[in-house]
């Protein structure tokens, strides 16, 4: 028998240990997928600023240039009305608009644009084949020979009120700002963010590799075909270009075709859970040995305990449902301190309580409900009497009673109102919100040679009868020398 509690025992301890390592897995997950979900709603919002940004900038820059009175004016005049706001636009690597055949016919740069041919840009075919004036993301683009050289352009079409292809407005913007952008934020080495077109393109990472990607095509890879399927999420993959599992939080940007994606390496994730798992682990270990070494040993002494144990069961104290006194520890309590107040001439008193409307909670609400009720305020009770000396017992039933060694009458009263306020205040026990009151009778004796228990106990008693026949919810006091009934 005791080997199989035992055995129970070391299962127990290894399912909760378990429990609470996953519990805790689940709970650092969680929390990774909150931080990564933050900086991507971060990352988000800048960015459809940004593109907002520029797109304002390039509608008014070809509302202008399409104005009639725009070509009367001197060069550098027009120069100044089309570009007066490519400066608000941060990061920016200039602003163009091309005429129909590809060729900048006017550059923020400079007054006087060179007459370059931009016709085999990938931003222009879209327009000049397309009929419709959306905003135009271009594939990142190198402008440079070193690592951080790389550009986006933004572009819309130009097209005449009959919808004729007239040409296109540009806006270059240096990768750099999303690279400093994402160097703000608080990552580890091995984290990294990526943005993407809807396409699969990737248009910048960080940290930049030695070789960037950017440009790339990874719709193919597995797992990412996901990011486009869904508006946002997260999940945990291992990524097939560096090989690390990562946690990946998503979301596409507002009404735009790029997609924000951190990834959060799991090794950082869950390194303090990985510690934990082992100390926990290695404790629970221990103390699965531990608990087969005492079960060796409490076998032997098996038939002797048996003995005790039946002798201390005779002897308990305690009311199982509240773990208050029993009614036979507060018979044993009162007489022996009936005895020693009757010594001394010192007072005591006795508060009688009792659920108010009991029968009709049982009745309406089940017996189970009865039990909660008759804990929960034995927990009330016992809240309020916090001297050694004093004792809260359940009297029987609903009914209680708290034994108050050397207290007056005031000292009495007071600790039954914080009783009373106490179960009132508890919160209603029921899903229908009914809540609970107490009705509570005290009697204060200075003890006398002749005096007898009973009178204290009837007289606390009838203090109560009182209390529930003038409303309930209260306290009546009552001592040897005041007759008249204070109710709260």
């Amino acid at each position: 028998m005791l080997m199989t509690f035992a055995s129970l025992s070391i299962m127990a301890i290894l399912s909760i240990v378990g429990f609470f390592i996953h519990h805790d897995y689940i709970d650092d997950k969680k929390q990774a997928t909150r931080s990564a979900t933050n900086i991507v709603q971060l990352i988000d919002r800048n960015i459809s600023e940004v593109m907002r940004l520029y797109d304002d900038v390039l509608n008014g820059m070809i509302k202008t240039w399409q104005s009639a009175p725009l070509n009367s004016l001197p060069e550098d005049i027009q120069h100044q009305l089309l570009f007066s706001r490519a400066q608000d636009a941060p990061s920016d690597d200039g602003f163009f608009i091309l005429n129909a055949h590809g060729v900048v016919v006017a550059d923020s740069r400079t007054a006087i644009a060179s007459p370059a041919d931009l016709s085999d840009q990938a931003y222009f075919t879209a327009h000049r084949h397309g009929s419709r004036d959306a905003l135009f993301i271009s594939p990142p683009f190198k402008t440079g020979p070193d690592v951080d050289d790389w550009n986006i352009a933004f572009s819309r079409r130009i097209s005449a009120p009959d919808g004729t292809f007239l040409g296109v407005g540009v806006a270059q913007m240096r990768l750099e700002y999303f690279y400093e952008l994402f160097q703000s934020l608080e990552l580890s080495p091995d984290d990294t963010i990526n943005l993407m077109s809807s396409d699969g393109t990737l248009i910048t990472q960080y940290p930049v590799t030695i070789r960037p990607l950017f440009g790339t095509y990874v719709g193919c890879l597995p797992g990412i075909q996901r990011l486009f399927d869904e508006t946002e999420g997260s999940f945990i993959a291992t990524s097939h270009i560096y090989g690390v599992e990562r946690l990946y939080s998503f979301s596409r940007v507002r009404n735009l075709p790029l997609v924000v994606v951190v990834a959060l390496s799991t090794d950082s994730i869950f390194e303090g859970w990985r510690m934990t798992t082992w100390v926990v682990g290695s404790f629970a270990a221990l103390l699965c040995l531990s608990l087969i070494w005492m079960t060796w040993m409490l076998n032997r002494e098996m038939r002797l305990r048996q003995h005790v144990e039946t002798e201390l069961e005779g002897l308990a104290t305690t009311d199982p449902l509240t773990t208050l006194a029993n009614r036979r520890t507060l018979d044993a309590r009162l007489a022996q301190e009936w005895r020693r107040a009757q010594r001394a001439g010192r007072c005591i008193s006795l508060i009688m309580m009792d659920i108010d409307h009991f029968k009709a909670f049982n009745d309406t609400y089940g017996h189970q409900a009865g039990d909660d009720v008759i804990r929960k305020v034995a927990q009330q009770i016992k809240s309020q009497v916090r001297r050694p000396s004093d004792l809260a017992a359940r009297y029987g039933g609903e009914e209680f009673a708290v034994l108050l060694v050397d207290t007056d009458t005031r000292g009495a009263r007071q600790i039954a109102e914080g009783i009373r306020k106490a179960v009132e205040g508890m919160a209603p026990i029921t899903d229908g919100g009914a809540s609970v009151t107490i009705s509570l009778g005290t009697y204060t004796r200075q003890v006398r040679t002749g005096d007898t228990l009973q009178e204290l106990v009837r007289k606390a008693d009838a203090a109560l009868y009182e209390a529930k026949h003038s409303g309930r919810n209260r306290v009546v006091s009552v001592s040897e020398q005041q007759h008249e009934q204070n109710v709260a």
